[in-house]
C-alpha cells in the first residue's frame, strides 16, 4: 500500500480497520485477520500490519487474547441520563449503580476510606480553610466486572464526624443524598464540570485502557443552597461512557 499525500502505510491500514469496525463490517467479538493474511489483503510487510494493530489496539477498539488472536472489542458504553431519570426525583442510594444497573447490567465497586486534611483546591471547592479535616474516599466502580469509572470524593468532617454516616460506605445509608438527609441536610442542587483529556498513566491502568483513549474528566459538587457538602473527581474511559443530556424547553406563553 502506498503513502498517500504523506500518510504512512501503517495510518492507512488503521484508518480502513476502524472504518470496517465503525461501520459494522467487523463486529463485537469478530476475529481480526491473523498477520499474514492483513499482509497479503493490505500487501505491505509485517511491520506495517503490526503498527497499524497497535493503533487500533490502543485506540480501545480491539483486543488482543494470548493464544487466540485479535478480536473486535464490544464496545457498550453506560448511559447516564444526567436531567431526568438521575435527578428527576430524589436519588437512593448509589447514582452509579441506578446508571448501571438501569442498563441491565451488573454494578460493583472497590473503596477506600480514610481521614485526612484538605488541600488549597479541595478547600476552596467544599469552603473550607487549608488543612481542614475531611474523609477522603477512593473508588473504582465496575460493569459487569469491567472497570468503567474512577471517583475520589471529600466531605468535611466537621458535617459528619461523629454520626452514623461518619463512612461514606459501609453503613445501613449510603449515597450522597440520602446520607445527608439523615443529617438533616437536604440537596438541594448539584454542579458538575465535564472537560475530555488524555489519562494519566496509573488511569490507564485502573481502567484497563489504552493510551490512546482519552477519559472525561468530571467535577461534581453536591450542595445544601449554597453550602458545599461533598466533591468528587470523576473519571471515565470516553469510550464506555455516554453522558445524556434531556433539557426541558419551556412551552409557548
Amino acid at each position: 500500500m502506498a503513502s498517500y499525500q504523506g500518510r504512512p502505510a501503517y495510518v492507512q491500514v488503521a484508518d480502513d480497520i476502524r472504518q470496517q469496525i465503525t461501520d459494522g463490517a467487523l463486529q463485537a467479538g469478530d476475529r481480526i485477520p491473523s498477520e499474514a493474511e492483513l499482509m497479503e489483503d493490505y500487501g505491505v510487510s509485517r511491520i506495517v500490519i503490526r503498527n497499524a494493530m497497535e493503533v487500533v489496539q490502543n485506540e480501545g477498539l480491539v483486543i488482543k487474547q494470548q493464544g487466540r488472536g485479535t478480536f473486535v472489542r464490544e464496545q457498550r458504553p453506560l448511559r447516564r441520563r444526567v436531567l431526568g431519570d438521575l435527578y428527576g426525583k430524589r436519588p437512593t442510594g448509589s447514582p452509579m449503580k441506578r446508571a448501571t444497573e438501569s442498563e441491565g447490567r451488573r454494578s460493583e465497586w472497590e473503596y477506600q476510606s480514610r481521614r485526612t486534611t484538605a488541600t488549597k483546591a479541595i478547600a476552596d471547592r467544599l469552603a473550607l480553610e487549608p488543612g481542614a479535616p475531611v474523609t477522603r474516599t477512593t473508588y473504582r466502580f465496575f460493569a459487569d466486572d469491567e472497570p468503567i469509572m474512577l471517583s475520589t470524593s471529600h466531605e468535611p468532617l466537621e458535617i459528619t464526624e461523629g454520626t452514623p454516616v461518619e463512612q461514606p460506605e459501609g453503613g445501613t445509608i449510603t449515597g450522597v443524598v440520602p446520607r445527608m438527609d439523615s443529617l438533616g441536610l437536604h440537596i438541594t442542587h448539584v454542579t458538575e464540570d465535564v472537560n475530555a483529556r488524555a489519562p494519566r498513566p496509573y488511569e490507564s491502568e485502573a481502567l484497563q485502557i489504552g493510551p490512546g483513549v482519552p477519559v472525561m474528566a468530571i467535577t461534581r459538587t453536591y450542595y445544601v443552597t449554597d453550602r458545599p457538602v461533598e466533591t468528587a473527581d470523576i473519571i471515565v474511559a470516553a469510550d464506555r461512557y455516554t453522558l445524556t443530556y434531556h433539557v426541558p424547553v419551556p412551552p409557548l406563553s
